[in-house]
């Protein structure tokens, strides 16, 4: 850590006063010009019986990972895949999953992870806009990835989640799984993990230099405007916060990594597959995530880290088993995302320590148009409250977009992003991506992240709100970002629907959504035509034997229409009127107090 104070400006993005918790070292260390399968290679080869990966207690090394990679990169040739083509991938975490996303990257190929929650429809759009000609899926999803094929695809490589497992725990599989099998329905031609690596055998070596600054990975997000985009991210920028974090963490090889997240947001492959991948840590990969099952999370692998959502974290406070456990093993729990409160925080922090362990809750800030991670806590500096500090080569500024100015420390303002790590740019969005960014009076260039916050003196960035709203919801062992104005907007199409606020809620498992909607006063009251022809006029006022119950019931039928699963309200409450800020605007913020 540096020591040497300097007369600050008022001005972070000028003073930059976060470095002095980074090492020279740390500070000056460039960038790997290479691959994400080059400096993953890198960082272990010389390591190369040390385990890389455990999936249900079989352990693979990192000399069995490269030569599954290179195996899976044979095969792809074999298939017409060449450099820049893009293959869809449709699956949760599992071994093959994980080696495709390198064996892609070892051709030159580009990885398009999808949201296997998505609806035929959607992964329809989404195989058309990589013009896929392969594509890669769990065979979980085998009939509605059948139904959403499009003509530019010729193969689909089709993997069972218990590849790889043990012996006895895929025997367990098969008997919970008998008599179900994948459904295809399609001309395209099927290919099963194993054959499809057979048809790699009499490939030549792969000897393929990949440009790390072209595309690695597509992503998709709702961006800040909340509209869906896909964001091409490049080698040189998801190793660019890989790197940073190498040098900074001082965490040690071999030590377990407990990898919960889906592959299909940024922060799942980059924070929870390179990332320990590269440190040379025991990746432990869930494909499922089950809050039920921290107790045996815990007492099987002993994990030292995890990086998962905050929602994913709090089951932990209601295990009485956890609490009895000594957690003398359990070194950092990072968390990012939505939903991390200060009581939340120092809650958790509490029970580490009377668990005998030293863990703290890390925190982190970013958007996936900066590959997920920009700003981070480490283990030796925090602040409760605080989502950290810029990493050592990302500058940070608090803007004032009325007035096109850069704010002092403590005024809120929109937080503004330098990084080596942002984006190529929006796939066939040209506008978005100009408006995504800015030019400072000084000809810099800089992000806008739609984010309101403020930094305090020691460099600390304070999260004070969002320019747009996004709510974490979470579901089947998955967590997602939703844009609650998106659902509103479809709620408000109902004729009976004055206006509707969708907030943050919980069902006691999962983080879900409400829909608080402003219709008439008479309709509160007003019984429904069945009520009506029975004569039974008693209880007429409550919800369900009103009027609103029916409006509820057009809604949910609305919404499962027009909005993916993770999108549609869970609970409904109808009012008469919204609660409103001074400004005028509706008061989300007190209903979701009252939630």
């Amino acid at each position: 850590m540096q020591t040497e104070e300097k007369k600050l400006t008022g001005y972070p993005s000028i003073d930059k006063p976060w470095l002095k918790y980074y090492s020279d070292e740390a500070i000056n260390a460039p960038v790997p010009e290479c691959s994400i399968y080059e400096y993953m290679y890198e960082k272990n080869k010389e390591h190369q019986s040390d385990i890389a990966l455990n999936y249900f207690g079989h352990k693979i090394s990192f000399g069995k990972l490269f030569a599954m990679i290179d195996s899976a990169a044979k095969s792809f040739l074999a298939l017409g895949v060449k450099a820049d083509d893009i293959v869809t991938i449709v699956s949760v975490s599992t071994v093959p999953s994980i080696v495709c996303f390198y064996a892609l990257n070892r051709i030159g190929a580009v990885s398009n992870f999808v949201n296997v929650l998505a609806e035929p429809v959607e992964l329809k759009g989404y195989f058309e806009e990589a013009r896929s000609k392969v594509v890669v899926t769990l065979d979980l999803f085998a009939e509605k990835v059948s139904s959403a094929l499009t003509r530019n695809v010729r193969y689909v490589v089709s993997f069972s989640v218990d590849e790889q497992m043990p012996l006895f725990t895929k025997l367990g599989y098969h008997i919970k799984t008998w008599g179900k099998s994948a459904q295809w329905s399609t001309d395209t031609e099927i290919l099963k993990w194993n054959d499809f690596l057979k048809r790699g055998v009499a490939q030549h070596e792969v000897e393929i230099k990949k440009d790390p600054r072209k595309m690695a990975l597509l992503a998709h997000t709702g961006g800040t405007t909340g509209t869906p985009k896909a964001v091409m991210l490049s080698d040189f920028g998801l190793n660019a916060v890989v790197s940073q974090y190498c040098t900074a963490s001082g965490i040690k090889r071999g030590e377990v990594f407990l990898n919960l997240m889906i592959p299909f947001v940024v922060y799942g492959i980059l924070a929870n597959v390179h990332l320990p991948l590269c440190l040379g840590l025991q990746n432990v990969i869930v494909p499922r995530y089950e809050s039920g099952e921290w107790f045996n999370y815990l007492r099987k692998y002993k994990p030292n880290h995890v990086l998962a959502v905050p929602a994913y974290l709090r089951p932990i406070l209601d295990d009485d088993r956890i609490s009895r456990m000594d957690l003398s093993f359990f070194i950092s729990a990072g968390v990012g995302g939505d939903g991390m409160t200060d009581e939340l925080e120092t809650e958790l922090n509490e029970f580490f320590v009377n668990a005998n362990s030293d863990a703290k809750v890390l925190k982190g800030y970013g958007m996936t148009e900066v590959c997920a991670t920009a700003v981070s806590v480490f283990s030796y500096f925090n602040k409760i409250g605080s989502v950290g500090v810029p990493l050592m080569q990302n500058n940070l500024m608090i803007y004032d977009r009325e007035n096109k100015t850069e704010l002092p420390y403590g005024k809120v303002g929109e937080i503004c992003l330098q990084c080596p790590s942002r984006m190529i740019g929006y796939m066939n969005n040209e506008e978005e991506t100009k408006a995504l960014f800015w030019e400072h009076e000084d000809g810099s260039e800089w992000l806008h992240t739609g984010d309101l916050g403020y930094v305090d003196e020691d460099g600390f960035l304070f999260l004070a709100g969002r320019m747009k709203r996004i709510i974490l919801t979470t579901g089947g062992g998955v967590a997602y970002k939703v844009f609650p104005n998106t659902v509103e907007s479809v709620l408000d199409e109902h004729d009976d629907v004055i206006q509707s606020c969708v907030i943050g809620a919980t069902d006691g498992r999962d983080q879900v959504l409400k829909a608080v909607c402003m219709v008439g006063e008479e309709l509160l009251n007003e019984p429904t035509s069945a009520e009506q022809k029975s004569g039974d006029t008693v209880g007429v006022t409550t919800e369900l034997s009103s009027r609103t119950g029916q409006i509820e019931s057009e809604l949910r039928a609305l919404c499962e229409k027009t909005l993916p699963a993770h999108a549609r309200p869970r609970f409904y409450e109808f009012c008469a009127e919204l609660p409103l800020t001074a400004a005028g605007k509706v008061d989300y913020r007190k209903l979701e107090e009252t939630a």
